[in-house]
Protein backbone atom coordinates (compact mmCIF):
# COMPACT_ATOMS: atom_id res chain seq x y z
CA UNK A 1 0.00 0.00 0.00
CA UNK A 2 1.36 3.40 -0.97
CA UNK A 3 0.93 6.28 1.48
CA UNK A 4 2.61 9.64 1.99
CA UNK A 5 3.54 9.53 5.66
CA UNK A 6 3.87 12.72 7.68
CA UNK A 7 3.67 13.90 11.27
CA UNK A 8 2.09 16.84 13.08
CA UNK A 9 4.12 18.72 15.66
CA UNK A 10 1.28 18.31 18.19
CA UNK A 11 3.21 15.79 20.38
CA UNK A 12 5.86 18.50 20.99
CA UNK A 13 3.26 21.00 22.24
CA UNK A 14 5.24 21.90 25.37
CA UNK A 15 8.47 22.39 23.43
CA UNK A 16 9.74 24.96 20.94
CA UNK A 17 9.22 24.94 17.21
CA UNK A 18 12.90 24.21 16.62
CA UNK A 19 12.77 21.21 18.98
CA UNK A 20 9.58 19.93 17.36
CA UNK A 21 10.88 20.19 13.80
CA UNK A 22 14.14 18.51 14.80
CA UNK A 23 12.19 15.69 16.45
CA UNK A 24 9.94 15.11 13.44
CA UNK A 25 12.93 14.97 11.10
CA UNK A 26 14.97 12.71 13.37
CA UNK A 27 12.08 10.25 13.58
CA UNK A 28 12.27 9.73 9.82
CA UNK A 29 9.37 11.83 8.57
CA UNK A 30 9.78 14.22 5.66
CA UNK A 31 6.30 15.76 5.71
CA UNK A 32 5.21 17.90 8.66
CA UNK A 33 2.09 19.65 9.87
CA UNK A 34 2.97 22.59 12.11
CA UNK A 35 0.71 23.23 15.11
CA UNK A 36 0.64 25.48 18.19
CA UNK A 37 3.78 25.01 20.28
CA UNK A 38 5.49 26.51 23.34
CA UNK A 39 6.56 29.56 21.35
CA UNK A 40 3.10 30.17 19.90
CA UNK A 41 1.04 29.33 16.81
CA UNK A 42 2.88 28.80 13.50
CA UNK A 43 0.81 31.53 11.94
CA UNK A 44 -2.60 33.17 12.06
CA UNK A 45 -4.98 34.79 9.62
CA UNK A 46 -3.06 38.01 10.27
CA UNK A 47 0.46 36.68 9.61
CA UNK A 48 2.42 38.61 7.00
CA UNK A 49 3.98 37.17 3.88
CA UNK A 50 7.41 37.74 5.46
CA UNK A 51 6.43 35.77 8.58
CA UNK A 52 5.17 32.89 6.47
CA UNK A 53 8.37 32.92 4.42
CA UNK A 54 10.38 32.72 7.66
CA UNK A 55 8.34 29.75 8.87
CA UNK A 56 8.78 27.98 5.54
CA UNK A 57 12.52 28.54 5.69
CA UNK A 58 12.74 27.10 9.22
CA UNK A 59 10.72 24.02 8.26
CA UNK A 60 12.72 23.37 5.11
CA UNK A 61 15.94 23.93 7.06
CA UNK A 62 15.15 20.66 8.86
CA UNK A 63 14.69 18.83 5.57
CA UNK A 64 10.89 18.85 5.97
CA UNK A 65 8.01 19.80 3.70
CA UNK A 66 5.06 21.71 5.26
CA UNK A 67 2.17 19.92 3.56
CA UNK A 68 -0.71 20.02 6.07
CA UNK A 69 -2.27 22.21 8.76
CA UNK A 70 -5.23 22.15 11.12
CA UNK A 71 -7.80 24.90 10.57
CA UNK A 72 -11.51 25.61 10.85
CA UNK A 73 -13.98 28.42 10.21
CA UNK A 74 -14.51 30.13 13.58
CA UNK A 75 -18.32 30.18 13.59
CA UNK A 76 -18.40 31.86 17.00
CA UNK A 77 -17.66 35.01 15.01
CA UNK A 78 -20.06 36.99 12.82
CA UNK A 79 -20.56 35.04 9.54
CA UNK A 80 -18.78 37.50 7.27
CA UNK A 81 -15.81 37.74 9.61
CA UNK A 82 -15.60 33.94 10.01
CA UNK A 83 -15.42 33.50 6.24
CA UNK A 84 -12.94 36.34 5.72
CA UNK A 85 -10.56 35.06 8.41
CA UNK A 86 -10.69 31.47 7.20
CA UNK A 87 -9.98 32.60 3.64
CA UNK A 88 -6.93 34.46 4.93
CA UNK A 89 -5.79 31.30 6.71
CA UNK A 90 -6.19 29.35 3.46
CA UNK A 91 -4.23 32.00 1.57
CA UNK A 92 -1.38 31.89 4.09
CA UNK A 93 -1.39 28.08 4.01
CA UNK A 94 -0.90 28.30 0.25
CA UNK A 95 2.03 30.72 0.76
CA UNK A 96 3.57 28.08 3.02
CA UNK A 97 3.14 25.38 0.37
CA UNK A 98 0.43 23.45 2.24
CA UNK A 99 -1.83 21.23 0.15
CA UNK A 100 -4.33 20.14 2.85
CA UNK A 101 -6.10 21.83 5.73
CA UNK A 102 -7.76 19.43 8.16
CA UNK A 103 -11.05 20.91 9.42
CA UNK A 104 -13.03 19.67 12.41
CA UNK A 105 -16.58 20.91 12.03
CA UNK A 106 -18.24 21.90 15.31
CA UNK A 107 -19.74 20.06 18.27
CA UNK A 108 -22.19 22.94 18.87
CA UNK A 109 -25.42 21.75 17.26
CA UNK A 110 -26.69 25.31 17.12
CA UNK A 111 -23.78 26.27 14.86
CA UNK A 112 -23.78 23.32 12.45
CA UNK A 113 -25.57 25.29 9.75
CA UNK A 114 -23.25 28.27 10.19
CA UNK A 115 -20.23 25.99 9.74
CA UNK A 116 -21.63 24.49 6.54
CA UNK A 117 -22.42 27.93 5.13
CA UNK A 118 -18.92 29.19 5.93
CA UNK A 119 -17.35 26.16 4.26
CA UNK A 120 -19.53 26.62 1.18
CA UNK A 121 -18.22 30.17 0.88
CA UNK A 122 -14.59 29.07 1.17
CA UNK A 123 -14.34 26.01 -1.09
CA UNK A 124 -14.00 27.82 -4.41
CA UNK A 125 -11.34 30.07 -2.88
CA UNK A 126 -9.50 27.03 -1.50
CA UNK A 127 -9.54 25.53 -4.98
CA UNK A 128 -8.06 28.70 -6.47
CA UNK A 129 -5.29 28.52 -3.86
CA UNK A 130 -4.60 24.83 -4.50
CA UNK A 131 -5.56 23.79 -0.96
CA UNK A 132 -7.88 20.86 -0.23
CA UNK A 133 -10.12 21.05 2.86
CA UNK A 134 -10.59 17.65 4.51
CA UNK A 135 -13.02 16.97 7.38
CA UNK A 136 -12.00 14.61 10.19
CA UNK A 137 -14.17 12.89 12.81
CA UNK A 138 -14.33 15.23 15.79
CA UNK A 139 -17.70 14.70 17.44
CA UNK A 140 -20.69 16.91 16.69
CA UNK A 141 -21.44 17.15 12.98
CA UNK A 142 -18.53 14.80 12.14
CA UNK A 143 -18.84 12.10 14.80
CA UNK A 144 -19.12 8.97 12.63
CA UNK A 145 -18.81 7.75 9.06
CA UNK A 146 -22.42 8.54 8.20
CA UNK A 147 -21.92 12.12 9.43
CA UNK A 148 -18.82 12.48 7.27
CA UNK A 149 -20.78 11.17 4.28
CA UNK A 150 -23.58 13.67 4.85
CA UNK A 151 -21.03 16.47 4.97
CA UNK A 152 -19.31 15.22 1.82
CA UNK A 153 -22.63 15.03 -0.01
CA UNK A 154 -23.63 18.52 1.05
CA UNK A 155 -20.20 20.04 0.40
CA UNK A 156 -19.85 18.31 -2.96
CA UNK A 157 -16.75 20.04 -4.33
CA UNK A 158 -13.42 18.94 -5.89
CA UNK A 159 -11.59 20.65 -3.01
CA UNK A 160 -13.45 18.94 -0.19
CA UNK A 161 -12.75 15.46 1.12
CA UNK A 162 -12.81 13.19 4.17
CA UNK A 163 -9.85 12.72 6.50
CA UNK A 164 -10.45 9.60 8.56
CA UNK A 165 -9.24 9.47 12.18
CA UNK A 166 -9.81 6.05 13.79
CA UNK A 167 -8.72 7.20 17.25
CA UNK A 168 -11.33 9.94 17.27
CA UNK A 169 -14.10 7.47 16.39
CA UNK A 170 -13.29 5.60 19.61
CA UNK A 171 -12.70 8.78 21.62
CA UNK A 172 -15.85 10.73 20.70
CA UNK A 173 -18.36 7.89 20.24
CA UNK A 174 -16.98 4.73 21.87
CA UNK A 175 -17.70 2.85 18.64
CA UNK A 176 -15.23 0.69 16.73
CA UNK A 177 -13.46 2.50 13.91
CA UNK A 178 -12.87 -0.81 12.12
CA UNK A 179 -16.65 -1.25 11.82
CA UNK A 180 -17.34 2.40 11.00
CA UNK A 181 -14.71 2.92 8.29
CA UNK A 182 -16.28 0.67 5.60
CA UNK A 183 -19.25 3.07 5.41
CA UNK A 184 -16.99 5.84 4.15
CA UNK A 185 -13.76 4.19 2.95
CA UNK A 186 -14.28 4.93 -0.74
CA UNK A 187 -14.60 8.65 0.04
CA UNK A 188 -11.49 8.96 2.26
CA UNK A 189 -8.78 11.24 0.86
CA UNK A 190 -6.43 11.40 3.87
CA UNK A 191 -6.00 9.97 7.36
CA UNK A 192 -4.92 11.24 10.76
CA UNK A 193 -3.14 8.34 12.45
CA UNK A 194 -4.23 8.32 16.08
CA UNK A 195 -4.67 5.48 18.56
CA UNK A 196 -6.92 5.44 21.65
CA UNK A 197 -7.48 3.53 24.84
CA UNK A 198 -9.85 3.79 27.76
CA UNK A 199 -13.16 3.91 25.88
CA UNK A 200 -15.19 7.02 25.12
CA UNK A 201 -13.28 10.16 26.15
CA UNK A 202 -10.32 7.98 27.03
CA UNK A 203 -6.71 8.69 26.10
CA UNK A 204 -5.30 9.63 22.68
CA UNK A 205 -1.88 11.03 23.60
CA UNK A 206 -0.37 7.62 22.98
CA UNK A 207 1.81 6.10 20.29
CA UNK A 208 0.09 4.31 17.39
CA UNK A 209 0.13 0.58 17.99
CA UNK A 210 -0.24 0.82 21.78
CA UNK A 211 -4.03 1.27 21.94
CA UNK A 212 -7.19 -0.40 20.66
CA UNK A 213 -7.09 0.62 16.99
CA UNK A 214 -6.36 -2.28 14.65
CA UNK A 215 -4.26 -0.33 12.16
CA UNK A 216 -3.58 -3.32 9.92
CA UNK A 217 -7.31 -3.76 9.45
CA UNK A 218 -7.78 -0.01 8.96
CA UNK A 219 -5.15 0.06 6.22
CA UNK A 220 -6.58 -3.12 4.65
CA UNK A 221 -10.05 -1.55 4.44
CA UNK A 222 -8.62 1.61 2.86
CA UNK A 223 -6.50 -0.41 0.45
CA UNK A 224 -9.57 -2.38 -0.62
CA UNK A 225 -11.31 0.92 -1.37
CA UNK A 226 -8.41 2.05 -3.55
CA UNK A 227 -6.96 4.58 -1.13
CA UNK A 228 -3.51 5.97 -1.84
CA UNK A 229 -2.73 9.27 -0.20
CA UNK A 230 -1.43 11.24 2.76
CA UNK A 231 -1.45 9.88 6.30
CA UNK A 232 -0.28 12.04 9.20
CA UNK A 233 0.67 10.84 12.68
CA UNK A 234 -1.10 13.20 15.09
CA UNK A 235 -0.26 11.90 18.56
CA UNK A 236 2.46 9.88 20.29
CA UNK A 237 3.25 9.14 23.92
CA UNK A 238 6.01 10.55 26.10
CA UNK A 239 6.48 13.55 28.38
CA UNK A 240 10.11 14.64 28.17
CA UNK A 241 11.66 15.75 24.88
CA UNK A 242 13.74 12.58 24.65
CA UNK A 243 10.67 10.42 25.30
CA UNK A 244 8.55 12.18 22.67
CA UNK A 245 11.36 11.94 20.13
CA UNK A 246 11.76 8.21 20.83
CA UNK A 247 8.01 7.58 20.57
CA UNK A 248 7.82 9.51 17.28
CA UNK A 249 10.49 7.22 15.84
CA UNK A 250 8.52 4.18 17.02
CA UNK A 251 5.40 5.63 15.35
CA UNK A 252 7.24 6.11 12.07
CA UNK A 253 8.56 2.55 12.13
CA UNK A 254 5.20 1.07 13.18
CA UNK A 255 3.13 2.79 10.50
CA UNK A 256 5.72 2.13 7.81
CA UNK A 257 5.74 -1.57 8.69
CA UNK A 258 1.96 -1.99 8.96
CA UNK A 259 1.18 -0.11 5.75
CA UNK A 260 3.96 -2.04 4.01
CA UNK A 261 2.32 -5.36 4.89
CA UNK A 262 -0.97 -4.38 3.25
Amino acid sequence: MRIELGCFTRPWGTFTQAEALAGVAAAGFRVVGVTNLKDGPPFTADSTEEEIAGLKSRVEGHGLEPRVLFGNPDVSREPGEAVARFRREIERAAWLGVGHIVVMGTEDEGRHEAWFRAMEECLDFAGEQGVMLVLKPHGGLSALGEDLLRAADRLSHPNFGICYDPGNIYYYTGQRAEEDLPKVADRVRAMCIKDERGGRHGEVEITPGTGVVDFERIFSILDGAGFSGPCWVECVGGKSLDEVNAEAKKAFEFVTEVAGRV
